[in-house]
């Protein structure tokens, strides 16, 4: 990971990632941390920016890799993302295209699939500023309810891109100038208000969810726990299939919807990533390691972590 640029403000803090390794995607969120598994070999380098206040925060990503993101946020705090990628991403079992706003409130995960070419960008609300967003919009609904997505009209997501292209200019400005940190603070905590106020209004105005697709989220998420939890045992997708009660299809349906990737094809890229960051704390010889995480032929296992990491097994170990 390379940290390009950071400066502290009296009103917020800049930063600014270049991110090559899954285990560096813990800092893809301001104040979250965030798990990252690929699924392909990264075209090249993560790029990500960060301005944040104890009030708000706003990030912009521009990822090139297929990866499994999950993670939590700050206690309390909530996020808002609004994807600007021509590639459609995952988020929660749902597609989002270019010109959606995906809703994490707070106590829920960040939980979905980036793609190559993705560029989103997102802002978080601290508690305070999430309720009187809520009581701004929304006062009679208590609750957001789970995480969810909503396409903005195509004017709303052109003005919204030029209000957020001209509030990250001022920041920037504003860190290479602090005397000016007040005015450009100012500027973003009403963009992330606005925001906010948004999301709640188009929450109370939702219709109801889509089962069909939360089941298939759910179902690819339980599949996915149990993959986790018995990566070291030679599991086959029909064992999965079975300690699920599910049929092969229904799975793979499952995982193509969450993931856009086949139950096998996702299984061999968490023990892969598994294996990466044992290699990089472990003594442990390189076949030790792979036989523990249920890779039984290692000449397969060689060139498949070659082509996802761009490097040998034992160029990665721990020396």
């Amino acid at each position: 990971m390379a940290l390009t640029a950071q400066h502290l403000t009296p009103a917020f803090r800049q930063a600014a990632f270049r991110l090559d390794d899954p285990d560096e995607f813990s800092v893809a969120v301001s104040g979250g941390s965030l798990r990252a598994d690929f699924l392909a070999a990264p075209a090249r380098p993560t790029l990500i920016e960060q301005f944040q206040s104890q009030a708000w925060a706003i990030d912009f990503h521009e990822a090139h890799v297929r990866a499994r993101i999950f993670g939590g946020l700050p206690q309390g705090w909530a996020s808002l993302g609004i994807m600007c990628s021509p590639t459609p991403s995952t988020w929660y079992g749902m597609e989002a295209p270019s010109g959606t706003m995906v809703c994490t409130p707070p106590g829920e995960p960040i939980d979905g699939c980036t793609n190559f070419g993705f560029q989103c960008f997102s802002v978080g609300l601290s508690p305070r500023l999430w309720e009187h967003c809520r009581q701004a919009a929304s006062p009679e609904t208590a609750a957001f309810g789970p995480c969810v997505s909503h396409p903005l009209t195509p004017s709303v997501f052109a003005r919204l891109t030029q209000k957020v292209c001209a509030v990250r200019e001022r920041l920037r400005q504003a860190s290479k100038a602090p005397a000016f940190s007040g005015i450009a603070a100012e500027e973003a905590a009403r963009l992330v208000t606005w925001l906010g106020i948004m999301a709640w209004e188009q929450r109370a105005a939702a219709p109801p969810s889509r089962d069909s697709l939360r089941n298939r989220a759910r179902l690819a998420r339980r599949a996915e726990a149990l993959m986790r939890r018995h990566l070291g045992e030679p599991m086959q997708i029909p064992d999965l299939c079975v300690a699920l009660s599910v049929s092969r299809r229904e799975l793979e349906y499952a995982f193509r919807s969450a993931f856009d990737q086949s139950p096998r094809d996702f299984l061999q890229a968490l023990r892969l990533n598994a294996i990466r960051r044992e290699l990089q704390r472990s003594r442990a010889p390189v076949i030790d390691v792979a036989f523990q995480h249920g890779m039984s032929h290692l000449g397969r296992f060689a060139a498949s972590y070659r082509q996802l990491f761009g490097e040998k097994p034992s160029q990665t170990k721990c020396q």
